[in-house]
């Protein structure tokens, strides 16, 4: 594999964007759960290319945990569907539809922000910190990690619909 590519650099965002706020206090409305889309335009990857469109809803799920579906376009045109279910227990739990992490794990560090880990094969892929603006419209965030081809990051900006 190449370079990390925008859908794995995105994968890797909607998963850090979902984590924002699960483990929200229970009086308190979850502020992740909605449906998200990324603003290419306030985006960037270094290096590039960004991708051409992403689409991630989340929404609750039993035992407190939340269910996210991811669907984006890469830069070239290929499409991505992904879907996995996390808790706020710091545990790994199987990211399904991406060839790029079979697992993630996160720690929240305050109702808005979180910082998670990748791994694919129980070998960290790449981590990243996300936090939901305070009028709950705009997450944004930066994630990185280090592949083949050399280290990578990416900011990306998710506006709520």
């Amino acid at each position: 594999m190449a370079r990390t590519t925008s859908i794995e650099a995105l994968i890797l965002t909607a998963v850090a964007v979902t984590l924002t706020g699960s483990a929200s206090s229970a009086d308190a409305p979850d502020p992740s759960v909605g449906t998200w889309v990324l603003n290419a335009a306030k985006s960037t990857c270094n290096p590039p290319p960004a991708p051409k469109s992403e689409t991630y809803t989340i929404a609750e799920a039993p035992g407190g945990a939340i269910h996210e579906t991811i669907d984006m376009v890469e830069d070239d045109g290929t499409r991505t569907h992904m879907e996995y279910t996390v808790r706020s227990d710091g545990k790994f739990v199987p990211v399904t539809g991406s060839d790029y992490a079979d697992s993630v794990s996160y720690t929240q560090v305050d109702p808005r922000t979180t910082k998670y880990v990748l791994k694919k094969a129980g070998k960290r892929v790449d981590s990243g910190t996300f936090t939901v603006s305070k009028d709950g419209k705009t997450t944004k965030g930066s994630l990185s990690g280090k592949d083949t081809d050399g280290a990578w990051k990416c900011e990306f900006v998710f506006d709520r619909q």
